[in-house]
């Protein structure tokens, strides 16, 4: 394995919990309607965050939106640093979805994997930030 040149990046993982799941943590939603025992979801024109709001089936999913525009997803996100030169995985990390996950992930995995001051470290648009760089 080379100790040269490496390449770091995340993913998703879809938490396997339902939307439905994701409620108030006052404890204000309304009973299910119908005589159906899954709750009646509408979050339209509700403003949701992981300080109001939490899954009851997985309480450690985060609610996480890849790119704007894009729907919101009860998620984890997973994250990888590669040898580049036979494209091997060094290392593997798993953490909950935020803003910052994918680069404080690959401070903890460069720390933890790479030995050497002269590696070079591929990353894409996510991971510029000054405070990475």
């Amino acid at each position: 394995m080379s100790n040269e040149h490496f390449s770091v990046d995340g993913t998703l993982i879809e938490a396997w919990a339902s939307m439905k799941s994701f409620v108030k943590k006052d404890g204000n939603t309304p009973p299910p309607e119908g005589g159906s025992r899954d709750p009646t979801v509408v979050f339209k024109g509700e403003t949701r965050s992981i300080d109001t709001h939490q899954s009851t089936t997985d309480s450690d999913a985060r609610l996480y939106e890849k790119s704007e525009g894009d729907k919101s997803r009860l998620c984890y996100l997973g994250h990888a640093l590669m040898e580049n030169r036979n494209g091997l995985a060094m290392d593997v990390e798993t953490t909950h979805a935020s803003g910052t996950a994918k680069r404080d992930a690959a401070k903890t995995m460069v720390i933890r994997s790479i030995r050497t001051n002269r590696a070079t470290l591929e990353a894409d648009k996510g991971y510029d930030v000054s405070g990475f760089v």
